[in-house]
């Protein structure tokens, strides 16, 4: 085929009508809402260099340590955390946490990122 800008149009036109007779891509499946307990960190700044939680908020996906923190929208939405000490029913978390987050409870394993939340009466808030 020669150079000319009439080639180049004729690729371009073909090329762009190539993938119309496609389907637009499907909207991702909704995650169904669960409802989890929840603890509110609402720590002062000098205790967040030693963030406590419970041993149960920890959680492993993909063999990486995190949490769920719940977001503004109601979602869980899972936290890369570093965990320290553990002791008894508490760990250590040295990085990932602020301290002033709402991190999801309860029976993990449903929940993914993204899973919307409900939350059964009202929070656990520590000081």
């Amino acid at each position: 085929m020669s150079n000319t800008p009439l080639a180049t149009l004729a690729i371009l036109l073909a090329l762009a009508l190539a993938g119309c007779d496609q389907k637009p891509p499907e909207a991702p499946p909704t995650l169904p809402r669960v409802e989890r307990p929840v603890l509110a960190l609402n720590l002062k700044p000098e205790a967040t260099l030693r963030i406590k939680i419970p041993r149960a908020a920890l959680v492993e996906r993909g063999g990486i340590p995190g949490v769920f923190v719940l977001n503004e929208a109601g979602e869980a939405r899972f936290r890369l955390v570093r965990p320290g000490r553990t002791g008894g029913t508490q760990v250590e978390v040295l990085s990932g946490l602020h301290g002033s987050e709402t991190l999801v409870l309860g029976d993990l394993a449903a929940v993914h990122d993204g899973t919307p939340i409900n939350i059964p009466g009202t929070a656990d808030k520590r000081r």
